[in-house]
């Protein structure tokens, strides 16, 4: 399972860097793209936090 964990951060960290790139590319060009590579940029990192936060207090919940 430690195995996998590491497998996906590092897919999910080289597809962040990815969208950096693709919406550094977007704003140079002027693609109408733009707006939705930064709502992803931006925001599919604040959906994880809250997702970990999240099962973080559920968990707690679980435990006591």
């Amino acid at each position: 399972m430690k195995k996998i964990k590491r497998i996906l951060a590092l897919l999910l960290v080289i597809f962040l860097i990815a969208m950096v790139f693709v919406t550094l590319y977007c704003a140079v060009t002027g693609s109408p793209y733009f707006m939705a590579s930064l709502f992803v940029m931006l925001g599919l990192p604040l959906l994880i936090y809250a997702y970990m936060f999240i099962y973080r207090i559920v968990k707690d919940k679980d435990e006591k």
